[in-house]
C-alpha cells in the first residue's frame, strides 16, 4: 500500500522524535516489524516488509543490525 506524503511525514516525525514505547512498541530495538506494526495500528495501512526499508531510506534513516558484544565485555581490557 502506498503512503501519502502527509502520512510519510507524520510517520517519520514520530519515529525520530518519540521513544518507541510512546507509540506502543515494546522492546529495546526498533525493528522493521515493530515499525510496521506501529504504521498498521496508527494509520490502518499495511506496508510490505520489503517496501519499508525503501521508505526509511527516503526519510534519511537506515536499517542496521546492532553491534554484537559480549554481555560482560570490558572495553578497557580490549
Amino acid at each position: 500500500m502506498v503512503l501519502t506524503p502527509e502520512e510519510q511525514e507524520n510517520i517519520r516525525k514520530t519515529i525520530v522524535e518519540k521513544v518507541q514505547e510512546e507509540f506502543g512498541i515494546t522492546g529495546r530495538l526498533r525493528t522493521l516489524g515493530r515499525t510496521r506494526e506501529y504504521i498498521q495500528n496508527e494509520f490502518h495501512k499495511t506496508i510490505n516488509e520489503r517496501t519499508l526499508p525503501d521508505y526509511m531510506k527516503r526519510w534519511g534513516m537506515n536499517c542496521q543490525r546492532p553491534l554484537k558484544r559480549a554481555r560482560r565485555q570490558n572495553p578497557q581490557d580490549i
